[in-house]
C-alpha cells in the first residue's frame, strides 16, 4: 500500500511538472516596475511571489507583441485562475537578454539578435512627459537652474559590438541637439561600435553604475568627481562613450574597473577611441574637447562642448 501511495504521489508530481502551470494562491505583493523593451519604456504593476515577478499574460502579449503561435510556447503560472508569466520565462522564450538596473525597479529587455530596423533613426524632440517624470529627482534636480525646455531628447541609431543596428536615447542641451545628431550619424556611418546608449536615470543617476555597464550617456546634473564644480554633463554639454574601452585614469585610479584591460592605448581594439579615428574627428571637427588629450586625469570616454 505504501509503495502504491508513493508511486501515485510521484506520478502526480510529474504530471504537474509536465503541465508547467504551477498554481499560486492569492499570496503576492504588488510591485511597480519599469520595463525598457528595446529602449521603449513601459510602466506596469507586477505580482511578486517569493522574490519572483510575474506579469499578466494579456499584458505580455500586448507589450512584447507576442504572435499567437508563440503564445502556446509560454506555459505560464496560474494565479487566482489567471495566467501570468515570469520575467525570466519571457526573456528565455521570446529571445531577450534581461537585466535589472539600479534601485528604481527598472528591467531592461534587449533582443539578442538585431531588431528589424530598416533605416537609421536620428531625431530630436522636447522631453516627453514620461521622460520628465523619469528624470525628476534623479538626473534633473529641484535645484537645476533651468527648465526642461533647456534640454532635448534624442533618438540615436548606433552599431553594437556584434555589428547589429540598435537604437539608443540621450538627453543633451537643446542648442547642440542637431550637432550631436550629426556627430552620431558620422559615427554610425563609420560602423564604430557603441555598447549601449541609455539615460543615466536607469542607473539611479549614478555615474559609476552607468560606466560599469559600458553605457554611453550625456545629461546628468552633477559635479565633477571630487570637486564642487558642476560638470559639463550638468548642462547637457558633455558626452561619454564606451567607458569600459575608454576608461577614466587618475594615478592608480581606473573607472570603471573593467577599463583596466584598456589602459594600453597602443593595443587598439573595437570600441576604443583613438586620436584621429571617426569618433575623435566627429567631435573635434566641431570644436569639442576630448578628455583623452588632458594631462591629468585622462578621461578617454569624455567629450565636452564649451
Amino acid at each position: 500500500m505504501k509503495t502504491i501511495l508513493i508511486t501515485t504521489l510521484t506520478l502526480c508530481f510529474l504530471m504537474l511538472l509536465y503541465a508547467g502551470m504551477p498554481v499560486y494562491a492569492a499570496t503576492w505583493t504588488d510591485v511597480p516596475l519599469t520595463l525598457q523593451i528595446n529602449a521603449r519604456n513601459e510602466r506596469i504593476t507586477a505580482k511578486n511571489i517569493n522574490g519572483v515577478n510575474f506579469i499578466p499574460a494579456d499584458l505580455v502579449y500586448k507589450l512584447f507583441h507576442v504572435a499567437p503561435e508563440t503564445q502556446s510556447e509560454l506555459t505560464g503560472t496560474t494565479i487566482n485562475e489567471e495566467t501570468f508569466f515570469s520575467l525570466r520565462e519571457i526573456a528565455t522564450i521570446l529571445g531577450y537578454r534581461i537585466r535589472w538596473v539600479g534601485t528604481r525597479n527598472t528591467v531592461i529587455f534587449e533582443t539578442v539578435t538585431s531588431p528589424a530596423i530598416s533605416e537609421p533613426i536620428f531625431t530630436m524632440e522636447p522631453l516627453p512627459h514620461d521622460i520628465k517624470t523619469l528624470i525628476t529627482n534623479s538626473s534633473f534636480h529641484e535645484n537645476t537652474p533651468f527648465g526642461f525646455d533647456f534640454l532635448t531628447y534624442l533618438t540615436i541609431s548606433h552599431v553594437d559590438f556584434d555589428g547589429a543596428h540598435q537604437i539608443g536615447h540621450m538627453i543633451v542641451a537643446y542648442e547642440i541637439g542637431q550637432e550631436v545628431l550629426d556627430i552620431f550619424k558620422e559615427i554610425f556611418e563609420a560602423r564604430f561600435p557603441i555598447e549601449r546608449i541609455r539615460l543615466i536615470d536607469f542607473y539611479n543617476a549614478e555615474d559609476y553604475l552607468s560606466m560599469a555597464d559600458n553605457n554611453s550617456v550625456a545629461f546628468n546634473f552633477r559635479v565633477i568627481a571630487g570637486t564642487t564644480t558642476l560638470s559639463r554633463h550638468a548642462f547637457g554639454m558633455a558626452i561619454d562613450i564606451n567607458p569600459v574601452q575608454n576608461p577614466y585614469i587618475r594615478g592608480n585610479t581606473i573607472w570603471p574597473a573593467a577599463g583596466a584591460a584598456y589602459t594600453n592605448r597602443d593595443d587598439v581594439r573595437p570600441g576604443m577611441i583613438i586620436r584621429g579615428d571617426a569618433v575623435y574627428n566627429a567631435f573635434i571637427s566641431r570644436g569639442w574637447i576630448w578628455g583623452g588629450n588632458w594631462r591629468s586625469p585622462l578621461d578617454f570616454h569624455h567629450f565636452e562642448r564649451r
